[in-house]
C-alpha cells in the first residue's frame, strides 16, 4: 500500500497473539486473549505497518513477518466509527508509523464511510497527534466509558468494577 522511510502500510488484521502483545509492549492495556478474535472479526478495517526489507512485495509481508504498528476502525461502517488501537512497538516508535497509520484509517473513512462520525480515546501521549487529522475536542459532551476488568494506566492495574 504506502511504502516510506523502511516501512510499509498495509490493510490486514493481525493475530489475536500479534494484536495482544503489541498493546502490551506500547503500554496500552492488554485485552484478555479470548475476547480478541471476535474483536478482530468485527473490525471495520485495520492497518498494519511492517519493516518493508522483510516484504515479500509492495503489499505482501513474509509469512513469518510480524506487524510492528498497528490501528482499526470498529463501528457500523456508515454513519458511527470509532479509531482505535493505534500502538506501536517501543522499538518503533517516533517514525512516524502513528501518523502513517491513522492517515491511512483516515484516507479509508473518507473513501468508504465519508458520513461518518469518527471518534476516538486519545492517551495524554497521543493527544497532539489527532487533531492533525480532525479530530477536535467534543466539549461541552465529555468522554465516557464503561469497563469490567482491570486496565492499566501508567503502569498501574486499576481495577474497573468489581
Amino acid at each position: 500500500m504506502a511504502s516510506s522511510n523502511g516501512y510499509t502500510i498495509v490493510e490486514g488484521l493481525p493475530t489475536p497473539q500479534v494484536y495482544h502483545d503489541l498493546r502490551k509492549l506500547a503500554g496500552m492495556t492488554p485485552p484478555p486473549l479470548e475476547a480478541v478474535p471476535k474483536a478482530l472479526e468485527n473490525s471495520f478495517v485495520a492497518m498494519l505497518a511492517y519493516e518493508t526489507e522483510g516484504m515479500l512485495d509492495e503489499s505482501t509481508p513474509s509469512p513469518n513477518q510480524i506487524p510492528v504498528a498497528m490501528g482499526r476502525l470498529v463501528g457500523d461502517k456508515s454513519l458511527f466509527l470509532m479509531l482505535v488501537d493505534v500502538a506501536v512497538h517501543p522499538e518503533h516508535q517516533r517514525r512516524g508509523l502513528g501518523k502513517r497509520i491513522t492517515k491511512a484509517l483516515i484516507d479509508y473513512v473518507d473513501a468508504h464511510a465519508p458520513l461518518a462520525y469518527v471518534s476516538l480515546v486519545a492517551e495524554p501521549a497521543a493527544q497532539k497527534l489527532y487533531p492533525q487529522y480532525g479530530f477536535k475536542d467534543v466539549q461541552p459532551s465529555i468522554g465516557m466509558y464503561r469497563m469490567r476488568r482491570d486496565r492499566i494506566v501508567g503502569g498501574e492495574v486499576i481495577n474497573e468494577g468489581r
